[in-house]
């Protein structure tokens, strides 16, 4: 089985920019060898099992407090699919073909 996790976390009150707090969480991913994508506005996971994966996020969250927020929202989206196994790269490869397949419909 593969989980796949996006997630954001949030710092509140320590201005506009969030850069250094993002990659604060996305350098505790680096550290500890999750496969991950980062987005303009989530970061993405990929374990073995949920309870890794959670770990993981929880460990990003505390790592935005460690950079010095006061505050932190973290928002999970987790994709559990247990009939088989699934990657991240297969998930685009999927909408991949399928654009491909409308694109000789039209």
């Amino acid at each position: 089985m593969v989980v796949i996790v996006e997630f954001s976390v949030i710092p509140v009150g320590g201005g506009v920019g969030v850069s250094r707090f993002v990659a604060a969480a996305v350098r505790e991913l680096e550290e500890r060898g999750v496969k991950h994508v980062t987005t303009p506005m989530s970061t993405i996971i990929e374990e073995e099992d949920l309870e890794k994966a959670l770990q993981h996020v929880k460990a990003a969250h505390e790592a935005v407090f460690k950079a010095g927020a006061r505050r932190v929202i973290t928002v999970i989206k987790i994709d559990d699919r247990r009939d088989v196994k699934h990657h991240m790269e297969d998930k685009l490869k999927s909408l991949e073909k399928a654009l491909r397949e409308l694109s000789t419909k039209i």
